[in-house]
């Protein structure tokens, strides 16, 4: 109940941040992508997997990729460790609000990227707040109902709901400027 409470105030602060949003971001062509930021929700492994497994495939592009998953725990799971190219964030990181708190989540926020991925379908206030503190030239996400404003692109996958098709045709479009 007071989770709910919490969300439900976050979207609304949300909501206020995005509206004061304002994008005219070109759309850049893929070959001239240097360094690609990727947010997702990394509470399913299986998802993880496909979005590790799209980033080297970037990678082997030539691109800089760097990822920042989110995990709904109250603490980051042993099992995870972040490295030099992908972090966590996690409850502890978050505001009252469900909000990411900036100066808690390392590096990812002071990159400048040259596109920013958005790869999940949840309007999770963490994973929207995580897309609006992200200083990227330009963001590409999944049609969310609140963050679609935050977007400069976005995609709609109709009934597929899967990380890796949402992040190839992210991928497919970029490629066909």
């Amino acid at each position: 109940m007071l989770e709910n409470i919490k969300n439900f105030f976050g979207k609304i602060i949300l909501g206020n941040k995005i509206r004061l949003f304002k994008s005219k971001n070109q759309r850049p062509t893929f070959e001239k992508l240097l360094e690609i930021g990727i947010i997702y929700n990394a509470d399913d492994k299986k998802n993880e997997i496909k979005i590790q497994e799209f980033a080297a495939e970037l990678r082997q592009e030539g691109k800089k990729v760097f990822l920042l998953g989110f995990i709904n725990q109250k603490e980051l799971p042993l099992k995870r460790a972040q490295n030099i190219n992908s972090e966590f964030f996690w409850k502890e990181k978050l505001t009252f609000f469900n909000l990411p708190i900036k100066e808690k989540i390392g590096n990812f926020f002071d990159s400048n990227f040259d596109v920013l991925f958005n790869i999940y379908f949840e309007e999770e206030n963490a994973l929207i707040g995580a897309s609006l503190l992200c200083k990227a030239k330009y963001k590409i996400g999944a049609t969310v109902n609140q963050s679609t404003q935050l977007f400069d692109m976005t995609i709609d996958t109709g009934k597929n709901k899967d990380v890796y098709f949402l992040a190839k045709q992210m991928e497919f479009y970029l490629k066909t400027v």
